[in-house]
């Protein structure tokens, strides 16, 4: 029976390929002869064209969709490549922004070795400065070997900016003079005019007021806001004329006996990258 049924629809699928290639010639005779189809011929063309119809449709619209997953899969390529671009556009300005402040710290640091012109001094890279004690310490990469000191002050971006603290072969620990853990030794400091200088001890960091605070003030000349701070080089731990600050606000206390001194560092706390560390004067303290 299946046999019988497969023979018939063969029989007819021949049928209408030889009706349609008929009307396919006779349709293009008619055309070239400029004749009107016959009535058969026109139910065969409309029969043809219905029949093509509803084949095509599945097709064309297969064609549909497999034409817009294909825009998609173009659209979403199209994406990921701007993605691309504008990621190493974004680093590419990043590298640029941080090439631009290196470049300035750079011309500051080459500033600032001029104006050391009476010092010996150790230039050094900063490798490490830990978020968790950023206000406290950082590592340079320069120790014993290349001649660094504990206790010798250490300037950068136009003032001292701290302390070392401890000193490696090839690296020491610089402790900043803006930490809130105090400033174990006690820096000497001069301010006042020079013909009625004022000394004392640079002795804490006021984060409220982000400034050094100077006390035990001995002299009676006037201080006034603006003027500069400077080491004293007395007690012969560290040598005179270093840069620390200007003075913003000067405060009474103890009924007026004792004064307290709030400076503005000259130094950018924050972004510390290269550094000088004072070995002493050039031909003494």
């Amino acid at each position: 029976m299946k046999k019988f049924n497969l023979s018939k629809m063969i029989i007819i699928a021949l049928i209408i390929v030889i009706s349609a290639f008929t009307a396919i010639f006779i349709s293009a005779d008619n055309f070239k002869n400029n004749k009107n189809p016959s009535t058969m011929t026109q139910i065969i063309n409309d029969g043809t064209g219905t029949i093509d119809r509803i084949i095509g449709a599945p097709i064309r619209f297969v064609q549909d969709k497999a034409n817009q997953v294909g825009n998609l899969f173009d659209t979403y390529k199209q994406n990921q490549s701007l993605k691309t671009q504008v990621a190493d556009l974004s680093s590419t300005k990043n590298n640029q922004e941080s090439l631009e402040v290196e470049n300035k710290e750079l011309k500051e640091a080459l500033k600032l070795q001029e104006t050391l012109t009476d010092y010996k001094s150790i230039s050094a890279n900063v490798i490490t400065r830990n978020p968790a004690s950023w206000a406290d310490t950082l590592v340079i990469d320069s120790g014993s070997k290349q001649g660094i000191k504990n206790r010798q002050l250490v300037m950068a971006n136009g003032g001292v900016i701290g302390r070392v603290s401890q000193v490696n072969e090839n690296s020491s620990k610089v402790s900043l003079l803006s930490s809130d853990k105090g400033i174990d030794a006690k820096i000497p400091v001069r301010l006042g005019s020079p013909s009625d200088p004022v000394n004392g001890l640079l002795a804490s960091y006021d984060e409220d007021q982000n400034a050094y605070v100077v006390t035990s003030l001995v002299g009676e000349g006037n201080i006034e806001k603006g003027s500069q701070v400077v080491t004293s080089g007395l007690g012969g731990d560290s040598p005179r004329g270093l840069l620390l600050g200007t003075v913003i606000d000067v405060k009474e206390t103890d009924q007026g006996l004792n004064r307290k001194v709030y400076v503005k560092p000259a130094s950018n706390l924050y972004d510390i990258r290269f550094v000088f560390v004072i070995q002493g004067m050039i031909g003494g303290n």
